[in-house]
């Protein structure tokens, strides 16, 4: 048992000596990505022309709503006029026909207006996924070259999750 004991010191010792003097020549750096990357200039350029794009598309997607309101009110009428008695039976047969003609176009309406916002907000976090990968590569590249200039071995990012 004593004979074990004074290998297996003898091998932590020698390990601890060996690989001491790697660790010994490799300098590390840390870094905080987060912080860099919010005050990178690049970022802030990339972000007003997000909100930009983002404004363009909530006011296009609030014209379709406008428009999807006005077509459900004129179905409404078109509905009302045709349930009125004191028209004709021929009359309201014609503005059933509308207000079906009109409720078909309603849902039509209806589906663009979803299919836009998805659309909106997929092309948006897809732009700002890219936006957000291009400038970290950027700022990396940057990061690496300054830390082999100065000798470091290991650049660590400290608010990597």
């Amino acid at each position: 048992m004593k004979n074990m004991f004074r290998r297996m010191l003898l091998a932590a010792v020698l390990a601890g000596v060996l690989t001491g003097s790697a660790w010994a020549q490799t300098r590390i750096a840390t870094v905080d990505l987060r912080k860099l990357f919010d005050g990178y200039w690049k970022t802030k350029q990339a972000d007003a022309a997000l909100k930009e794009r983002a404004a363009d598309l909530d006011k296009e997607y609030k014209g379709l709503r406008e428009d999807y309101q006005k077509s459900k009110e004129e179905y409404q009428k078109l509905l009302a006029a045709a349930n009125d008695q004191a028209v004709a039976a021929e009359e309201r047969d014609k503005r059933k026909q509308a207000a079906e003609a009109k409720l078909k176009n309603i849902k039509e309406t209806e589906e663009t207006v979803v299919q836009f916002e998805r659309q909106a907000r997929t092309t948006l976090e897809e732009q700002k996924r890219r936006m957000r990968d291009n400038i970290v590569n950027e700022i990396r590249i940057v990061v690496n070259a300054k830390a082999k200039t100065a000798g470091f071995g290991l650049v660590v990012d400290t608010t990597a999750e």
